[in-house]
Order: C-alpha cells, then structure tokens, then sequence
C-alpha cells in the first residue's frame, strides 16, 4: 500500500516537472519572437524614403513624317508646271515663282505662248489653280530662253546651296527660277534672324553667283 502511494506521487511530481518545463519553453519562446519583433521594429523606423529620379519618355522620331510647316507643300515645282501646261499646252516656260505670305505657300508660273503671256498662281498645298491671266508678252519674257527642269538643279537642292552659304538658321521665303543671258539662275530670299539676304545661284552648277544682304 506505501509502495503505490510513493508510485502516485513520483507520477505526480513527473507530471508537474514536465508541465513546468513545458510552460518554461513556451514563455521562452514568446520572450524571442517579441525581442526578434522588437529588432524588426527599430530596424523599420530607420529606413528612409529615397526619392528616385524623374523619368521622361521621350517619343521616337520612326512614325514622325516629313511636314513643312502646319501646311505641307503637296505640290512640287514640276507638279505646278504640269497644271500650268494643262491650261496652255503649247506654252514655253519662262520663270517660276515659289512664296510664303501671310501662311499661303504659292507658286506663280509664267509662259509665253505665240504673242501672248500667261500667269497661273497655283496654291501649293492644295494643287488649285488660284487665277490664270493673259497679256501680251514683254520683250524680255519673249527673247529670254525656256525653262526646262530637267536640266536644273530643283529648289530643294538650291535651298540648301543657300542654307550652306549663310547657315542653319536661315528660313526661305521665296525663290524665282528664270533665265537671263541664256543661263537658268535661281533667285532665293531667306530670313537670317531678322536680316534679309539674297543668294543668286547657277541653276544648272549649283555655283553661287551672288549674295547681298537687305539695306
């Protein structure tokens, strides 16, 4: 009978040791996860916000087509002299004449034919005929040799002959191809920052023959 009295009470003392060693390794437990969140925390307060760079897209030039100004000049020289042939066939060129004013991009288009003259102005974002006049032809228009483009440099190329002489900031305003003493010369009026200047150029060297300036 003692015996199992010791028995019980050995079995009990086990039970409590285990339940203390239990409850011991728990709040041990807890005690570390606290001080690891404890660490966590201070580590987080530290940390400070770093501002990045500012990033800018820049659009790709691929799909950006070639415009000339808000209103792209759909018609070349030739395409003005092929409508001023439909209005007077048999008509020899005389000179032809590109301008910008007040936003209108326009050529002018002069013949002779027979006796008389002829005048197109021909509008060159749109192709539309915008007057046609006849008279009775000058001396000089009549005795001075027709124009054939075939044979002449074309205004884009005498523009940058031009562009070349006086620099990247000039702006064209206006060019005349005609002929004087049987050589084609292009005419060509361009703004350099406020300055007006001339170039005359050999239309079928590209040579430059001549540049003034305005005043």
């Amino acid at each position: 009978m003692r015996r199992k009295i010791i028995i019980g009470i050995l079995s009990i003392c086990a039970i409590i040791s285990a339940a203390v060693g239990t409850w011991y390794w728990y709040n041990a437990k807890q005690n570390s996860i606290s001080m690891e969140s404890t660490s966590m925390d201070a580590d987080t307060v530290k940390l400070k916000k770093v501002a990045l760079p500012e990033t800018k897209v820049v659009p790709t030039t691929d799909k950006v087509e070639a415009n000339d100004g808000p209103d792209p000049i759909m018609v070349d020289a030739k395409g003005a002299v092929n409508l001023y042939k439909k209005q007077y066939p048999t008509a020899q060129i005389k000179g032809i004449t590109f301008a910008e004013q007040d936003g209108r991009k326009s050529y002018e288009v002069a013949g002779v034919s027979s006796e008389a003259g002829h005048s197109v102005m021909i509008d060159a974002t749109t192709g539309q005929v915008l007057s046609a006049e006849v008279d009775t032809a000058p001396e000089n228009l009549k005795e001075s040799t027709a124009i054939d483009l075939g044979n002449v440099i074309n205004p884009d190329e005498a523009k940058q002959v031009a562009i070349t002489i006086l620099g990247s900031s000039a702006r064209l305003i206006r060019w005349e191809l005609e002929t004087k003493e049987y050589v084609a010369r292009y005419h060509m009026v361009l703004d350099v920052n406020g300055d007006i200047m001339y170039v005359v150029i050999d239309a079928n060297s590209s040579q430059v023959i001549e540049v003034t300036k305005e005043g």
